[in-house]
């Protein structure tokens, strides 16, 4: 049985990974997320508020807790290229932009 990631804002939904990241999920299924450095948590563009199952999800890392501080995010955002889920969770992206394409 696999998770579900709920996104309300483009509403839609995706098969979860938890060993792929929520952001290379969202590109790979051509959800638009803005993100300038491929994932290395340092331009803080791919934030994502979590609605629901924050606690399904991998704890905020030194580089994410460092970036989102300087952000001045709520404890609810997170960046989609340092986050992982286990389970079902609902989210919304901050920051779309335009989708990825392989």
């Amino acid at each position: 049985m696999s998770s579900i990631i709920r996104i309300i804002r483009p509403a839609s939904a995706i098969e979860a990974n938890p060993v792929t990241s929520i952001l290379q999920l969202l590109q790979r299924n051509g959800i638009a997320i803005e993100t300038l450095c491929g994932g290395r948590a340092q331009c803080g563009r791919c934030q994502i508020r979590i609605l629901k199952g924050g606690d399904r999800m991998n704890s905020r890392n030194e580089a994410e807790t460092r970036r989102l501080s300087v952000l001045g995010a709520a404890e609810d955002m997170r960046l989609a290229c340092q986050s992982f889920c286990r389970d079902d969770i609902e989210i919304e992206i901050v920051n779309p932009g335009v989708p990825q394409q392989d």
